[in-house]
C-alpha cells in the first residue's frame, strides 16, 4: 500500500485545465480501499478535538511488516458523531459535494485533501473508548453523542510539527457583504464580531477585539503586516513577512473573495438561499485556513483550505436573515450601537475613513502605518 502522504501529495496537484467532476479519478482502488480498513481495524488512536457534529483522532498504525512504517504519518481520522436531535450531511455527500463542486471551483491544489473510508464496529469501539477518557479528562459530562461504524474520512494533517509551525484561521467574509449598508464603517465580519463582543460585555465576560480579514488584502503591505500581526502575535517578524508572501504568492484568497462575490449577488440571502452558487459563497464564508510553515525556509510555505462541508443553505435561510437584520437594524454596521463605549474593532473600512480624511489611524495599525 502506497503511505497516505504520497496519496496526499497526488491529491494536492491542480486539475488539468478544462477539466469537470466527470475527469476526476479516485485517490484509491477499491482493493486499496477494503486493505485500509483492515488496517485501520489493527490501529490505534488518539482523540485530538471534536465539534458539534465530527470528532477527529490521530492514527498510530500496528506493528506489522506488511504495513509500511509511517503509513499514517501526516493523516488524522475525522469521524461523525450521532447526536440526539442533530441531522449532519452524511460524509458520502460531503465528499462527493468536495470533489466535484469544491475542488473544480476553488481549486483541488488548495483545499486539504481527504479520503472517504469505512469504519468496522470495532474501530467505532475503540474510537468511543478513547474519546470518552478523553472527555472524562475535561471534566465533560452529560454527552450523548456516539460514534458508529460507516462511513468516515482521512485527512492530511495541517497541524504542527517539530518541522512546522501551524497557523489556522477563518478568512470569513473578504468582501463587504453586498446588503449592508452604504455608508458601513465595520465590514460584515467586523460587524457580527461587534454584536458578539457587545453580549460577552453585558454578561461581564472578556472580549478581544477581532482580525479584520479585509486587511489580508489590502493594496497597502502595511496593512496586511498589521492584520498579520494580530493574526499570529507570537511569531517572528520574519516568519511574518514569509505568512505575507505565501499568502500573496498562492492567490487563495483572492480566489476565495471572487467566488464569494460572484455567488452573491445580494439578494438571494433572502430570494434563492438553495441556489448552489449562493451555497458554494456561504460554504467559502464559514471554511477554515490552515498554514505549514517549514522551519527550513528553503521549503515552500503550504497554504490550504478546509471545513468546505456542504452546508444545509435552505435550513440556514432564517438563520441569516435574523442575523442580516440584527447587523443592520440595531446600528453594528455604523459602529452605533446601543452601548458605551462603542465595542471596539480594528475594521479595515474604519482604516480606509480615517486615512481618506486625514485622520489618526485606529490603535490596531498605527505600529505599521506610522515606520
Amino acid at each position: 500500500m502506497k503511505p497516505l502522504k504520497t496519496i496526499w501529495n497526488e491529491l494536492s496537484q491542480p486539475l488539468t485545465p478544462g477539466w469537470t467532476s466527470a475527469d476526476i479519478e479516485p485517490a484509491m482502488t477499491p482493493d486499496e480501499l477494503y486493505m485500509l480498513r483492515l488496517t485501520l481495524e489493527r490501529s490505534q488512536f488518539i482523540h485530538l478535538a471534536e465539534g458539534r457534529a465530527n470528532a477527529v483522532f490521530s492514527i498510530r498504525e500496528p506493528r506489522d511488516p506488511t504495513v509500511p512504517r509511517g503509513f499514517f504519518q501526516g493523516t488524522l481520522l475525522r469521524v461523525p458523531k450521532a447526536t440526539p436531535d442533530v441531522t449532519p450531511c452524511d460524509y458520502e455527500t460531503l465528499q462527493d459535494f468536495q470533489e466535484k463542486f469544491i475542488d473544480v471551483h476553488v481549486g483541488r491544489q488548495h483545499i486539504v485533501p481527504q479520503v472517504l473510508v469505512k469504519i468496522s464496529q470495532t474501530v467505532a469501539n475503540s474510537l468511543n473508548v478513547k474519546r470518552g477518557s478523553a472527555l472524562r479528562a475535561k471534566g465533560v459530562k452529560g454527552d450523548l453523542s456516539i460514534i458508529k461504524a460507516g462511513h468516515a474520512m482521512l485527512v492530511e494533517d495541517m497541524g504542527p510539527s517539530p518541522d512546522y509551525k501551524a497557523l489556522e484561521f477563518k478568512p470569513k467574509w473578504l468582501a463587504q457583504s453586498p446588503m449592508a449598508p452604504k455608508d458601513a464603517t465595520r465590514c460584515r465580519t467586523c460587524a457580527r464580531e461587534a454584536l458578539r463582543n457587545g453580549k460577552l460585555r453585558l454578561r461581564g465576560m472578556k472580549t478581544s477585539t477581532p482580525v479584520c480579514p479585509l486587511g489580508l488584502l489590502h493594496a497597502n503591505h502595511d496593512v496586511v503586516m498589521s492584520t498579520i500581526d494580530r493574526l499570529a502575535p507570537k511569531w517572528t517578524e520574519r516568519d511574518r513577512e514569509r505568512l505575507a508572501s505565501a499568502l500573496r504568492e498562492s492567490g487563495v484568497l483572492e480566489r476565495l473573495r471572487d467566488l464569494q462575490v460572484e455567488g452573491d449577488p445580494g439578494d438571494a440571502l433572502f430570494a434563492n438561499p438553495s441556489d448552489a452558487r449562493f451555497g458554494l459563497s456561504m460554504t467559502l464564508r464559514d471554511c477554515s485556513c490552515f498554514v505549514r510553515m517549514p522551519v527550513d525556509e528553503a521549503l515552500p510555505v503550504v497554504v490550504k483550505l478546509a471545513d468546505v462541508d456542504k452546508k444545509n443553505w435552505r435550513e440556514k435561510q432564517s438563520y441569516w436573515q435574523r442575523r442580516h437584520s440584527d447587523l443592520v437594524g440595531n446600528g453594528w454596521y455604523r459602529g452605533e450601537e446601543a452601548l458605551d463605549p462603542p465595542i471596539e474593532t480594528a475594521c479595515v473600512l474604519r482604516l480606509d475613513y480615517c486615512l481618506e480624511r486625514g485622520l489618526d489611524v485606529p490603535p490596531a495599525f498605527r505600529a505599521r502605518l506610522k515606520r
